[in-house]
């Protein structure tokens, strides 16, 4: 077996003055197995389990549910800003603290700290999502971090369902049971992050 490459066959290179036959290196390299050079591509990310899948719409389900409670509880005290304005004003009075406040500019403050707090609701929401995605990328810091999350939410759906039966008022035995629902949601988020395909899952994104 000729182990040299291959030369050009053209037969002008016979011709006294043409320049030698050029080896034809991509055939030999065919020839003997070698890989043929070419651009680089980059590995194709191992798609996420079921469970994973599965465990991010969950979690898409806490968050629209702690959005909707919190959007609710400040629609609730805005409903009341006067008097929870009179009883700050009220309060701060009590410790001689109340300075040139009246219940105008205690309300104003109310109001203004409301408007603050949805702004903080939103950003939570969207960095929540985020690690969510990360989550579902593989990436087990995010994992982690939704576990505790996770955690403490379940604990408090074991409050709300103490407190359910003292609940005045349709509304507020709504938003227990959808608080409720919460903590189921975040418990079964929990148990489909921490399956045994899910786990390999999480081991093989950070061993890449």
């Amino acid at each position: 077996m000729n182990d040299l490459p291959p030369g050009n066959n053209n037969p002008d290179s016979n011709v006294p003055g043409n320049p030698p036959p050029q080896p034809d290196w991509q055939r030999w390299e065919l020839e003997h197995g070698f890989p043929q050079s070419g651009p680089e591509l980059e590995p194709t990310p191992r798609p996420a389990p079921v469970d994973i899948e599965t465990s991010r719409h969950l979690w898409w389900g806490v968050a629209l549910i702690g959005a909707i409670s919190a959007l609710y509880s400040l629609w609730t005290l805005f409903g009341v800003r006067e008097q929870f304005a009179q009883s700050l004003l009220d309060d701060l009075a009590a410790q001689n603290a109340a300075a040139d406040m009246t219940v105008e500019s205690t309300q104003s403050m109310v109001t203004v700290m409301l408007v603050i707090t949805v702004f903080v609701v939103f950003g939570f929401g969207a960095l929540f999502l985020f690690w969510v995605e990360r989550m579902r990328t593989g990436k087990m810091w995010a994992r982690m971090l939704l576990t505790v999350i996770g955690s403490f939410t379940v604990f408090t759906t074991l409050v709300d369902l103490f407190a359910i039966a003292s609940s005045a008022g349709a509304m507020n035995i709504v938003m227990s049971v959808l608080g409720i629902g919460q903590g189921v949601l975040a418990a079964g988020a929990i148990y489909l992050m921490h399956r045994r395909e899910s786990n390999e899952y999480f081991l093989a994104s950070k061993k890449r």
